[in-house]
């Protein structure tokens, strides 16, 4: 920058210049793109909707359904193995329960 600095605006100068700023504007055009949105529910890209909920992909807050398919539960913490949830339907919700996470064999209900 220094060097330009220095220099006269000439038409000798100016063509070098105009290329460069050309170079660094295609340059700019070909950032990388933005990356894909992490799943609200899950937590995760890709989404896990229907996946079985692990301790390697528990999400806190997240909404799983059990077995039969209704989307009832909602995770609240995993400690070890031991999963903490709340049944969001029942009129009790406010109660916790903890299970064993691979016994509960809840599924992620993202959509």
């Amino acid at each position: 920058l220094e060097m330009c600095d220095n220099e006269e605006v000439s038409a000798e100068n100016s063509l070098p210049l105009h290329r460069l700023m050309a170079r660094a504007n295609r340059t700019k055009q070909k950032s990388t793109p933005p990356p894909a949105p992490i799943c609200s529910n899950c937590k995760h890209d890709p989404c896990l909707h229907g996946e079985e909920l692990t301790v390697d992909n528990f999400a806190a807050g997240s909404i799983v359904q059990c077995s039969s398919g209704h989307p009832n539960y909602r995770t609240v913490n995993l400690e070890g193995s031991i999963v903490t949830y709340v049944n969001i339907k029942s009129r009790f919700s406010q109660w916790q329960y903890q299970e064993q996470i691979a016994r509960l064999k809840f599924r992620f209900s993202c959509k």
